[in-house]
């Protein structure tokens, strides 16, 4: 009966509120554990079109032959010989097309895990 007595005091003891003056310790630990799949399907299709249209010419006069001094009577003059006059040209137009489609596609998938740990202690006097 003593020893019942004696574990009910001790046991209101501590069961009661702090009162002032009385000294407290606390020691909380926290451990969280999480993890995330994540699982993303891509399917992407980009379709580009180019169209270029070009137009080129060109017009070239080429003269050939030498100068040469002539003389008649006394006189002195400068005269071509073998004189000629060319004229080339040349024209380019044109059309330019091109169409392109780009795929993808596929699956991503990330596993995420997450620990978190916390502790928390403190001690005073109330």
């Amino acid at each position: 009966m003593k020893k019942v007595l004696g574990l009910v005091i001790l046991a209101t003891l501590f069961a009661t509120p702090a009162k002032a003056g009385e000294t407290f310790v606390l020691n909380q630990w926290t451990i969280q554990q999480s993890r995330t799949d994540t699982s993303l399907n891509i399917d992407n299709v980009t379709n580009s079109t180019r169209t270029q249209d070009y137009n080129s010419s060109s017009n070239n006069i080429y003269i050939d032959g030498k100068v040469q001094t002539e003389y008649n009577n006394g006189k002195v003059r400068k005269v071509f010989k073998d004189f000629t006059i060319q004229n080339a040209g040349t024209e380019l137009n044109g059309s330019f097309s091109e169409e392109t489609t780009a795929r993808v596609w596929g699956t991503i998938n990330t596993i995420t895990n997450s620990y978190t740990s916390t502790n928390e202690s403190s001690a005073g006097i109330r």
